[in-house]
């Protein structure tokens, strides 16, 4: 699986829990993938009742604000930047020849990583890279809560650290 259908499968683990994709993860063929942390969290979507992912999604995600999956939130907050942040994020997708259809705004980390897994690998990176401050905030705020899906944020962190390595050497 190439890193940018991890992103993309990442991008769909991270949305809120419902049937359809409990039922996209069990047709998931888990010998194709190579990445522990992902795979811990798709036998977990596999094994547990979608009743207790949703919980613990709604503990990880929509109450504990250190770990919201809003990115631009965790850098402006309210303040009214914030807008003129989410409409530049608006227009950079359509210039790259992306249209979400989606009621989410973009700074969803979902929507950040279907898009990173539209685009070429070395942009998406770098996206990636834009926002790893307020990822790393919500990976501590996981960790603060014990959450299932810590694995998934740690990913992305870990492939955005080698990716600096790279450009770095």
């Amino acid at each position: 699986m190439q890193l940018n259908e991890k992103f993309g499968l990442i991008s769909l683990l991270l949305r809120y829990p419902e049937e359809e994709l409990k039922n996209i993860v069990k047709s998931i063929d888990i010998s194709e993938i190579d990445e522990d942390g992902l795979i811990e969290v798709l036998d977990y979507y596999k094994k547990e009742p979608l009743f207790e992912i949703q919980k613990e999604y709604v503990k990880s995600f929509d109450m504990n604000e250190r770990s919201s999956l809003y990115l631009t939130y965790h850098k402006f907050k309210d303040d009214p930047k914030r807008g003129n942040y989410l409409a530049r994020l608006v227009e950079y997708y359509r210039e790259k020849g992306f249209e979400f259809v989606d009621n989410e705004l973009p700074d969803f980390l979902p929507i950040i990583l279907e898009f990173v897994s539209y685009i070429d690998e070395e942009t998406g990176i770098k996206v990636l890279q834009a926002f790893s401050k307020e990822l790393n905030q919500i990976y501590k705020g996981l960790l603060e809560v014990d959450s299932k899906f810590t694995p998934l944020i740690d990913f992305i962190l870990k492939n955005i650290e080698i990716m600096e390595v790279k450009q770095n050497d």
